[in-house]
This record gives structure tokens, sequence and C-alpha cells, in this order.
């Protein structure tokens, strides 16, 4: 399995769109978008169902 990160950036740069161009050009059946602001892959990614939402948790590094 293989994983991308699209990290930071300013506003209005792509990466949205970037993301959602490797999501399409790998077939990839899983993504998430951790964007705190505005949450809206799934809609550039052209998901046709509500996204599935829920608490991500994080630990301190050892």
């Amino acid at each position: 399995m293989k994983k991308l990160l699209i990290l930071s950036g300013k506003g209005g740069t792509g990466k949205t769109t970037t993301a959602a161009a490797f999501i399409d050009f790998s077939k990839t059946k899983g993504f998430a978008d951790c964007d705190v602001d505005a949450p809206n892959l799934h809609l550039v990614a052209g998901v046709k169902t509500d996204p599935k939402k829920g608490v991500f948790m994080v630990r301190k590094k050892l």
C-alpha cells in the first residue's frame, strides 16, 4: 500500500485539485481530507455520497 500526503501551502495553490487528480489516476478507494477550515476534497473528487466524519485522536511522540 502506498501513501501520499499533500501538506501545507498557501490557500488557492491547488492542493485539493492535485489530491483529486492523484485519487483519480490511482483509482484509490479511500482518502481523507483533514483540512480544518474547509474539508471539500469530496466535492472535487466526485464522491456521490455524504462523506463519513469521525474524530481523529493523536498521541504525543515518544
